[in-house]
């Protein structure tokens, strides 16, 4: 395997096989990442787009010592909430896209591709509950498993900010839980509701 600092040295100075290599095992990870913040699939594409060119253009700039996934992880963040904040200014126009993406399932079972993609609309469609920052938050600690201290350095934020929009949103999510999927809460035990 072709060491990474020296893939992106080359594709910083335009080598466009090198970008290409650098990228090639990461295109996912950004459509997915951009996905659960922005929710639409057409605007998921949109942003990984963006990501690429925009890596593109600022990887000259990259400073070698830097983690390369959280720039990464920054840019697409960056851009994903750019593109809520557009959707928002914009009038809301209703297009069926069919059904809503999911990730390769992780076993063959069809009641298990059934309850993942239910799973997947349910997380859309309280997401877009939640301020654009909350859900980058929420996407990069739940669904990227990153730690409070990447999360921060990723979006600009002091480690506490990032941890109260962590709580915000995860608090917003059991609320609409509650209100509109009780089914999908976990169900307590006479035990764990007494003092």
């Amino acid at each position: 395997m072709i060491d990474e600092a020296r893939l992106i040295a080359a594709a910083g100075r335009g080598d466009r096989d090198a970008f290409e290599t650098l990228v090639s095992g990461r295109q996912e990870m950004v459509f997915w990442t951009a996905y659960q913040v922005v929710g639409h699939f057409e605007d998921a594409r949109d942003v990984a787009q963006h990501v690429f060119i925009r890596l593109w253009q600022v990887l000259p700039r990259y400073r070698p010592g830097l983690s390369f996934s959280s720039w990464l992880h920054r840019i697409t963040i960056n851009l994903a909430i750019d593109a809520c904040r557009r959707r928002r200014a914009r009038p809301e126009v209703v297009v069926s896209e069919g059904p809503e993406p999911v990730a390769a399932p992780l076993t063959a079972s069809p009641f298990h591709d059934y309850r993942q993609r239910e799973v997947q609309r349910i997380f859309s469609r309280l997401a877009r509950r939640l301020s654009p920052r909350q859900r980058a938050v929420f996407v990069l600690k739940e669904m990227n498993d990153l730690d409070t201290a990447e999360i921060a350095a990723i979006m600009k934020l002091t480690p506490s900010t990032v941890r109260n929009h962590l709580h915000q949103a995860r608090k917003e999510l059991r609320r609409g839980l509650a209100r509109d999927y009780p089914e999908y809460l976990p169900r307590r035990s006479a035990d764990e509701t007494t003092p």
